[in-house]
């Protein structure tokens, strides 16, 4: 059974119980910089304009950014609103219910678009199954709909979930910082480790796009797609939602964090291809979590209405926008448009993503989530809760 832990929050660090309004608003700026991302990768979109060359270099690692971040909010999120009494099984209904719909359909969609011989048949068999994530082969993990790999990632987590729940939640509260520190460290050293590990064509050899191309496949799968080290970013969100439960960490301001995070985005920029995938990001992530959960008042820019909004439209934002993305570049064929063109196009292709995730999420994501919940249990529960995961 998923069994936490009474805990004695300290009014000075922790939020009422269930407010999560700012984490969630935090979400869909995590979405937009993962969009903006892979809009830059995107070069024909400026042309051969060099004095665009300084924005694709500011956002090179945004993708990287966005997913450190949703693995620990994941984390967090689950743990803070973990149920006394809940099973295994009810849990993962619930989880599978919440990113299964919007993946089936834009596996289709994905296919659609790009065309059933884009991707090979087993690649997209592992693909349709959320497996693809465990194969070292970036044709494999980065197949049909570009960012559903995180949702492979997702799904062991969600697996580890309600075994490793009762473990944390038997840690000592003195104990937690440092575990949760010791996690932070054993991320930053990982991709020691995979610079360590062998590249050359029988492993994968180099990645063909940018910006990936410094190491090789295996190294960055090693570090980047692979479920179990990626799960440690979601650890260390289980570790700081009790932390911030048991009242053990002061609080810790809004703004400090957010520009803690800038900081570590800038650094991220600079440091080798394996530390830019998670490591740079996880404590400067985890410490934003933190404080947003934390906040008292946080700005409407966060935790407003339309902030909330957005948020609960960004999984749907994150599922669609590479497809929209992919359709732009074959209506576009080899044109390239000068700067005021992109900028346009970019708003374009952004507007065209969030309205097709308003759709995603109207047609799909709420209805199904709501019926497929009901199914197993309805008599206890018929209505999906309103968590910001």
């Amino acid at each position: 059974m998923l069994k936490a832990s009474p805990s004695a929050r300290a009014e000075t660090s922790a939020p009422a119980a269930g407010r999560l309004d700012t984490l969630t608003g935090l979400r869909f700026y995590a979405a937009l910089v993962v969009v903006l991302f892979h809009l830059s990768l995107n070069r024909f979109f400026l042309g051969d304009d060099p004095a665009v060359e300084p924005l694709q270099f500011a956002l090179k690692n945004g993708g990287w950014f966005g997913v450190t971040f949703f693995f620990v909010l994941s984390g967090f999120v689950l743990t803070w609103s973990a149920r006394p009494g809940d099973t295994p099984g009810r849990f993962l209904w619930r989880r599978t219910a919440k990113i299964v719909p919007n993946h089936l359909v834009m596996f289709a969609v994905a296919l659609a678009v790009a065309g059933l011989g884009a991707t090979a048949m087993w690649e997209a068999g592992a693909n349709l199954l959320l497996l693809h994530a465990w194969i070292p082969s970036d044709t494999a993990f980065f197949s049909v709909n570009n960012p559903s790999w995180s949702l492979s990632a997702e799904l062991f987590f969600y697996a580890m979930f309600p075994f490793a729940l009762p473990v944390i939640a038997k840690v000592k509260p003195n104990r937690l910082i440092p575990l949760g520190l010791a996690l932070v460290a054993v991320v930053i050293a990982l991709p020691l480790a995979a610079s360590l590990l062998p590249g050359g064509e029988a492993f994968g050899g180099r990645h063909a796009q940018s910006p990936l191309f410094e190491s090789s496949i295996f190294q960055v799968w090693s570090v980047y797609a692979l479920p179990p080290v990626r799960f440690l970013e979601f650890a260390v969100g289980m570790i700081a939602a009790r932390a911030v439960k048991e009242g053990v960490l002061p609080r810790i301001p809004l703004g400090a964090a957010i520009a803690l995070t800038v900081a570590g985005y800038g650094l991220s920029l600079y440091v080798p291809l394996l530390w830019q995938l998670d490591a740079v990001f996880v404590l400067p992530v985890a410490l934003l979590v933190i404080a947003a959960a934390q906040a008292p008042h946080p700005p409407a820019a966060l935790a407003g209405p339309a902030a909330v909004r957005l948020g609960e439209l960004s999984f749907a934002l994150y599922m669609v926008h590479d497809v929209v993305l992919t359709a732009t570049r074959t209506l576009l064929g080899d044109s390239t448009v000068d700067r005021p063109g992109a900028v346009l196009l970019g708003a374009g292709v952004l507007a065209a993503g969030l309205g097709a995730a308003w759709l995603l999420w109207n047609l799909v994501e709420v209805p199904a989530n709501r019926a497929l919940r009901a199914l197993p249990s309805r008599s206890k529960e018929t209505e999906p809760r309103k968590d910001t995961e």
